[in-house]
């Protein structure tokens, strides 16, 4: 008996993370809405130390990257952050720091919520930083709970998704552009 619990226990955490640094496809054909997500659960990190030497309070961070194409032909890239804090850590800030490679890059939020402990706030990736996006080396976001700086450094692995995630992104906005007039360079 003690196994069966254990293996089915085993069974629902392995399918219950089946969906974490995977891309999958979307499509809602009442909505006409086409697309692929990407959802990681990242660990991120206070900017501060607190009282002893090298100590940093963590975070558990999911991020849904979401890339919607529509009938009509466009397409919006939306990054969705949620974080789990302590209760009263301040109201949220709407800005998320990009860093690419060193380069800092500031989004403000489209939409944020705060219910209690969770805090959710969602940002639409302009597509000229797709391409930069794709290519980088290193990824790291900061968000700030209250006046409180919260990094997250995407390792290798996660770094590859996203860059794999944008590529698709990028291909399946191209596809839909239309063709470059002939004797016309294509940018």
């Amino acid at each position: 008996m003690k196994h069966s619990l254990l293996i089915g226990g085993f069974l629902l955490f392995l399918f219950s993370c089946a969906t974490t640094n995977r891309i999958i496809e979307i499509e809602d054909s009442f909505k006409e809405i086409k697309g692929i997500k990407l959802a990681q659960n990242l660990k991120a990190y206070s900017s501060e130390q607190t009282e002893s030497f090298g100590n940093r309070k963590y975070y558990d961070l999911k991020v849904n990257y979401l890339f919607q194409q529509f009938k009509k032909g466009q397409t919006i890239l939306i990054a969705e952050f949620q974080i789990t804090t302590p209760v009263g850590v301040g109201e949220p800030d709407s800005i998320l720091f990009l860093n690419l490679d060193q380069e800092k890059i500031r989004l403000i939020s489209t939409e944020y919520k705060y219910n209690g402990k969770l805090m959710t706030r969602k940002f639409v990736i302009p597509e000229n930083l797709w391409v930069s996006i794709a290519n980088s080396q290193k990824i790291m976001y900061r968000l700030y709970e209250g006046k409180e700086g919260v990094d997250v450094k995407l390792k290798a692995s996660e770094t590859a998704k996203v860059k794999e995630f944008f590529r698709q992104a990028i291909k399946r906005r191209d596809a839909n552009l239309p063709p470059v007039p002939e004797g016309q360079k294509k940018w």
